[in-house]
């Protein structure tokens, strides 16, 4: 196995599930692993702590110059239930490298480590700082991208661009979408279902705020495509209510998933939805304040970073075109900080977060090879 075969594979056999909220150390044993390999491998390493006993881990290699290229992706993954191949013990089967975060983002964690260790083994001139952020909590709400920011990284010092971990066929993202998730709840008397005459049904009004939604709402979003990823969009993705098969139901809740795009404020957007509603149903509607907001990612293909990237991708052989995607990442959080921010790795997204999760070791070591060529550029 070559060395970021074998890094991966000591980095799947930690368990590090998001424990979604509850007060657990998930990731810290990960993070204390990567810092004593980095240490071993030349390379300073510290622990911060963003809540819970869950630790970030900073791994930096100075440079000739403090401006710093920021690796970063996290070190969590999803739960493992219902999976069909061995979640801690990484597997190698027709050069498919089995295992619970493989793919999403242990890959590109282990890509970003060796390349840094080779580069501090080499001798080498190093044009600019590296530091590598392995952050916590990314599945859940992202506070170890936000603790990364509040810990000054992205906010003291030049970073002239970030390089953020995740599946992407090794195609470099510099696009993807926002969210705004919310719950809408509608409401009415109750009472005894066999005298349904005169009496609001909650479940029927939340069926026509479904077809609303999806018929009127949801359409006219189109107009506000943008390139490489589109329109914003809007699913319906969850319906509960009702308490009984000979009850009306009180109450009636949606919830639903909006996908924005660069451009536009999450809660400007929840905002302009619950006014449009509440036009429509003035009285037993209430839209509850978003629970989970994010921001989308939109990097200008002419910033020098990312034509550097594109350099050494083209020049391995790789598609070097822009890309974008509909699913988030940290990305847009440390671009919030005028990062300019790409996406890459190896793996695809259509692998992450499945029962038999896994990277093609072909793509690790390609993913491997850019990044090696990317830290020894020098970016104007």
């Amino acid at each position: 196995m070559t060395d970021v075969e074998e890094l991966l594979a000591q980095l799947i056999r930690i368990p590090s599930v998001n424990p979604r909220g509850r007060a657990e150390p998930a990731e810290t044993p990960l993070a204390e692993f990567i810092a004593d390999w980095a240490r071993a491998h030349g390379l300073t390493a510290t622990l911060h702590e963003v809540l819970d006993g869950r630790k970030n881990v900073l791994v930096t290699l100075p440079g000739e110059s403090a401006e710093t290229i920021l690796l970063e992706t996290h070190l969590d993954t999803v739960e493992t239930e219902g999976m069909t191949v061995e979640p801690f013990e990484p597997t190698v089967v027709d050069g498919l490298l089995y295992g619970r975060g493989s793919c999403d983002a242990k890959g590109p964690l282990a890509v970003f480590l060796t390349a840094m260790a080779d580069l501090a083994a080499s001798g080498e001139p190093r044009p600019h700082t590296i530091t590598l952020a392995g952050v916590v909590d990314e599945e859940h709400v992202y506070r170890g991208v936000l603790g990364l920011r509040e810990a000054g990284v992205t906010t003291t010092g030049p970073v002239i661009g970030a390089v953020i971990g995740e599946p992407t066929s090794l195609r470099m993202v510099t696009a993807h979408k926002g969210c705004m998730r919310c719950r809408i709840t509608a409401r009415g008397p109750g009472g005894h279902s066999s005298e349904p005459w005169g009496r609001t049904n909650a479940i029927a009004t939340a069926a026509r705020i479904v077809d609303y939604l999806t018929d009127e709402y949801a359409p006219s979003l189109d107009a506000q495509a943008r390139p490489l990823v589109g329109p914003p969009s809007l699913a319906v993705t969850m319906l509960s209510g009702g308490t009984g098969p000979n009850v009306l139901p009180e109450s009636a809740t949606l919830t639903i998933d909006r996908r924005t795009v660069a451009g536009e404020d999450p809660h400007a957007v929840w905002r302009d939805l619950r006014e449009k509603l509440l036009a429509r149903w003035p009285a037993g509607v209430e839209i509850a304040e978003p629970h989970i907001v994010d921001y989308a990612l939109e990097t200008s293909a002419d910033a020098p970073f990312v034509q550097a990237v594109a350099r050494v991708l083209a020049a391995a052989g790789q598609n070097p075109e822009p890309k974008g995607v509909g699913h988030g990442t940290d990305a847009s959080k440390i671009a919030w900080d005028d990062i300019p921010c790409v996406v890459f790795g190896p793996g695809a997204i259509a692998q992450a977060h499945t029962p038999a999760e896994f990277v093609p070791l072909s793509e690790l070591n390609a993913a491997r090879g850019v990044i090696d060529a990317l830290l020894r550029q020098s970016i104007a």
